[in-house]
């Protein structure tokens, strides 16, 4: 079913208001459209799902749907207090809740939320726009804030990152016009692309350090310890702490156990510990302190362990990939291509002589049923994109297109890889802005990124989290990405203008651990 008019406009206002928080220059008005994309991205969820049995439950009786938006105004309130009283609890905050999802039940539905995160998103945009509407910098001082990039003597490739990612939010509801699943596009635009333009937009406007990044490395290391006990007990215990229905079942057909710790799939546990490990090389590629090089390489052993009984093929792909970014950039893109070399010719050494897999691929059905029904799905992603080669079947459409078209009876309609979703959903015209949007920031990240240990992570990661959505999706739709692309825009301004991150007057704000005193 086509979105109705309604539906069409709501998300045009969301996603056109966060393309404009992106391409604005003036503070406030770039602030001015991050409001507005906030408040409608949750109306427009509301709208969608306003007669369904959920919502039905949470708004009757009425004074129950009230007390729920006051305490979450007042939660945002609250914690945009904390980061202006504290500016660099934002970015440290931001990580730390980054991939934290949390059940939330309504009604007889439970839903997996980033509720954390969209506190804290929230809690920015109070704090940035009230920091704009007063004309200063949202960094501890007197300066005004920063201009926007775009309107700044910067790179072309900034400025035009910057408007590709535009254009993506745009394209995006645009082509929820005529999308068959416009509920998938809703949910996407509104708990997804809204929010995470908006951390991108701030995020850029952090004054980073080498301190600051520090603190985040810490942080993002402590969360995935915890993701990786819980792993770990699930492994002994041979249970599952959530998600026991079609994972739990799986398990009991094969000889290993996945673990997922807090998420709701192994590969998006994988994901999560593979960029903190991928973090942690880049740290110690650089590291001249023995005593937190060893520390690290305990964490990173620990977080391995637990990568390997996810069981995720993809987690470990981006692991490599990014660690052999880590490596040209330390090193040479020679011992990078020479270890990938060393990897790839162990892989089917080890294939070779095991015979790992020697019967059970003889077949494409084999091979389909071993990768959860991923060959059906490369297959039907490829009829559905070539059905519609020019504009596809719509945003968040593939899934419902696969089953109408392709299969009835899956199980599976994930495509579980970006390009084919793009193809699929968006056609043409949506490959070239994803393909202009990948290209643009590899320009951006990698670009001097040698010289910097903070710089080479950033864009190690990106990379990392790229070659997991070839295999998995979730490009666009994952916080980490946008999160990735905020610093790593920030620190490319900084390479470029010198030591300091330009502020248009007073003294740059210390950050936790900085000797210097703060402005007056």
């Amino acid at each position: 079913m086509n979105a109705s008019a309604a539906q069409f406009i709501g998300i045009l206002i969301a996603c056109g208001a966060a393309a404009g928080a992106l391409l604005a220059g003036d503070a406030r008005l770039r602030y001015g459209c991050a409001l507005v994309a906030l408040m409608a991205a949750p109306m427009l969820i509301a709208g969608d799902v306003w007669d369904s049995s959920r919502l039905v439950a949470l708004r009757h009786p009425p004074e129950k749907l009230a007390a729920v938006v006051v305490v979450a105004i007042a939660g945002a309130a609250v914690v945009a207090a904390v980061f202006r009283r504290f500016p660099w609890s934002f970015p440290i905050a931001a990580f730390a809740v980054l991939p934290l999802r949390v059940p939330v039940h309504v009604g007889s539905q439970t839903s997996h939320l980033l509720v954390p995160l969209y506190v804290v998103i929230a809690g920015g945009v109070l704090c940035f726009g009230y920091a704009a509407l007063r004309g200063r910098s949202e960094r501890g001082d007197d300066a005004p804030p920063p201009a926007h990039p775009a309107t700044l003597r910067d790179s072309p490739a900034v400025v035009w990152l910057y408007r590709v990612l535009a254009a993506t939010l745009v394209l995006y509801a645009i082509q929820s016009a005529y999308s068959v699943d416009v509920s998938n596009a809703i949910e996407n635009a509104s708990f997804f692309l809204v929010p995470f333009a908006l951390l991108f937009v701030m995020l850029g406007e952090v004054r980073w350090s080498d301190r600051l990044l520090g603190w985040i490395l810490v942080t993002v290391s402590a969360v995935a310890l915890v993701f990786a006990g819980v792993a770990f007990w699930e492994y002994a215990a041979r249970d599952l702490f959530l998600s026991k229905g079609d994972l739990l079942a799986s398990n009991q057909l094969h000889l290993y156990f996945r673990v997922n710790s807090l998420f709701y799939d192994p590969n998006i546990l994988g994901r999560a510990l593979a960029l903190v490990l991928v973090a942690l090389g880049a740290y110690l590629a650089w590291a001249r302190n023995t005593g937190l090089a060893i520390a690290a390489a305990v964490v990173a052993g620990i977080l391995l362990a637990a990568l390997a009984l996810s069981f995720s093929i993809t987690g470990f792909a981006a692991l490599i990939a990014g660690l052999l970014v880590v490596m040209a950039l330390r090193w040479g893109i020679r011992w990078a291509v020479g270890a990938g070399v060393v990897i790839v010719a162990a892989m089917a050494i080890f294939f070779a002589v095991s015979g790992v897999g020697r019967e059970d691929l003889s077949s494409s059905d084999k091979i389909n049923d071993i990768s959860s029904g991923r060959v059906s799905l490369i297959s039907g992603g490829y009829h559905l994109t070539r059905d519609r080669p020019l504009w596809g079947f719509g945003s968040g459409s593939f899934g419902a297109a696969f089953k109408d078209r392709i299969d009835p009876t899956a199980k599976t309609t994930a495509s579980h890889s970006e390009p084919l979703t793009v193809g699929a959903e968006q056609g043409a015209i949506g490959l070239i802005v994803y393909v202009a949007l990948v290209v643009l920031a590899l320009i951006v990240l990698l670009g001097g990124a040698g010289g910097s240990v903070g710089a080479a992570a950033v864009a190690a990661c990106f990379v990392a989290i790229f070659v997991h959505s070839l295999g998995y999706a979730d490009f666009t739709v994952d916080p980490a990405t946008w999160a990735l692309l905020g610093v790593g825009v920030a620190l490319r301004r900084k390479r470029v203008a010198g030591s300091e991150v330009p502020v248009a007057g007073g003294t740059p704000a210390p950050q936790p651990g900085d000797p210097r005193p703060a402005a007056a």
